[in-house]
């Protein structure tokens, strides 16, 4: 219904691949990806998103195979508290092997807006400065990344 584009960042929030048709043709990105993750940012050229405006997103996958180790249930599970939350959100992955875990915060548009490691069990993040919105908090655990979404007040 209107003319929408794609974008395919990945988990760092570096753009791999775009389609940008013209009009209301349909997009469609063909790409060999390696293992990671990856998002679908949809968005609307010339100002063509709107709340009342909708489109219709399949995505497929190829002959992508998923690891023997990537079962996030295996490595641990991902807490966090509060949430939604306004200044401060906590986190701690239950079952966890380590505690030096690489932890990354992204946007809905896929970029990554925060990044280091856990030190610990538990960690606190000071999110005041984010913009209100949903993020996904992510921690590799063991080589696999685990995610949960939350939300900024």
């Amino acid at each position: 219904p209107a003319d929408f584009d794609l974008k395919l960042p990945n988990s760092a929030g570096t753009q791999v691949a775009i389609s940008q048709a013209g009009g209301t043709t349909s997009e469609t990105i063909n790409y060999t990806a390696a293992a990671g993750t990856y998002y679908i940012l949809v968005y609307g050229y010339s100002s063509a998103m709107s709340a009342s405006t909708c489109y219709t997103l399949k995505a497929q996958l190829g002959t992508a195979t998923k690891p023997n180790n990537a079962d996030p249930i295996a490595k641990g599970v991902l807490k966090m508290y509060p949430n939604p939350a306004s200044s401060q959100i906590n986190f701690v992955v239950l079952g966890a092997v380590n505690n030096n875990n690489n932890y990354r915060i992204i946007d809905a548009f896929g970029k990554v807006v925060m990044q280091d490691k856990m030190n610990g069990n538990i960690k606190s993040l000071n999110i005041s400065r984010l913009a209100a919105g949903t993020y996904t908090l992510m921690v590799e655990e063991s080589g696999t990344w685990i995610s949960s979404k939350f939300v900024k007040q």
